[in-house]
């Protein structure tokens, strides 16, 4: 596999960041080598992994020596001496990544706009590396055999397409992640996507669930705990449309499968998609579709037989 990477191989010498809501993940150095490279002995206030991609390798850190082979993969906790014990002969090969992990901060205080998942993440993140530091290093008891993920950290680097810059730095993460889920193979804490509610789709789906039953402004703004202005506003500039306007648009399309799939009459069903009458349904029906809901079933219905 290295020599892939042969003349222009994986290299990264320059601190690369990436920004997560709560924490930062800064990438100081990454390398794809093989053994036949001396590495000195040394130590640094980083963290450090070695993941093995091919043949096998020895690696001497806190006073032994470790034999690592393909899919191998050494976590090293910081301020630990240690170094790839030269060896001309072997033609192990192997992936090294060097970062930290950090909280973000503005002016010594933490961020406001972290969400508390994405600070039970940099928990939950803290807590391996915590792990790692006390142990002084760990050798994964699984293979992680994430070749690919490097393959596309020196396509996006040898490219250099548009954004190839934030993908780089994204690789580096998600290797990091998967690195560390080997060492933490338990579930996340965090049952949802992390961020702010998007207050206009969730009131939809609520909208789709219960287009039934009757609807009000103040009752969706009370169950979201925002205030009824701040649901219109947010209809009008999402969809274009104010709230109670969305909500009989939604009634009006539910109406179309009663129309197509049943021989109900236009007043019931008018009053099973939670409409005042069937003139309301009408109405509509010759705003949006420039035709009545009778005739919406005759099309539709001779569409099908067909």
């Amino acid at each position: 596999m290295y020599k892939k990477y042969q003349p222009n191989h994986l290299y990264q010498n320059n601190i690369t960041m990436v920004s997560c809501p709560d924490f930062n993940f800064a990438v100081h150095y990454a390398e794809q080598m093989n053994q036949t490279i001396p590495e000195f002995l040394h130590r640094h206030d980083l963290y450090e992994i070695y993941y093995v991609t091919d043949g096998s390798m020895q690696c001497w850190c806190a006073g032994e020596s470790l034999h690592l082979y393909k899919g191998d993969l050494l976590f090293l906790g910081k301020n630990l001496d240690h170094h790839m014990i030269y060896n001309p002969s072997n033609q192990g090969e192997y992936f090294v990544l060097i970062f930290d992990v950090e909280p973000r901060t503005q002016g010594g205080l933490k961020t406001t706009y972290a969400t508390s998942d994405t600070s039970m993440e940099y928990c939950e993140l803290e807590g391996v590396l915590k792990r790692i530091d006390k142990e002084k290093y760990v050798l994964s008891p699984k293979k992680l055999f994430a070749d690919s993920l490097i393959t596309s950290l020196y396509e996006e680097q040898t490219n250099r397409q548009m954004g190839w810059n934030s993908v780089t730095g994204t690789l580096y993460y998600q290797f990091f992640v998967k690195a560390l889920r080997l060492l933490a193979p338990e579930p996340s804490r965090i049952q949802n996507l992390s961020g702010y509610m998007n207050v206009a789709l969730t009131a939809t789906k609520y909208i789709h669930a219960n287009y039934s039953d009757e609807i009000t402004l103040e009752e969706i703004a009370s169950l979201l705990n925002v205030t009824p202005r701040h649901i219109n506003r947010l209809f009008q500039d999402m969809f274009g449309t104010p709230f109670a306007r969305t909500v009989n648009i939604i009634r009006m399309h539910y109406s179309k499968q009663y129309l197509v799939s049943t021989d109900k009459s236009i007043e019931l069903i008018a009053d099973q998609v939670g409409l005042p009458s069937s003139k309301a349904l009408t109405k509509l029906f010759k705003d949006q579709e420039g035709i009545t809901p009778v005739e919406y079933r005759f099309q539709h219905r001779k569409n099908i037989q067909k």
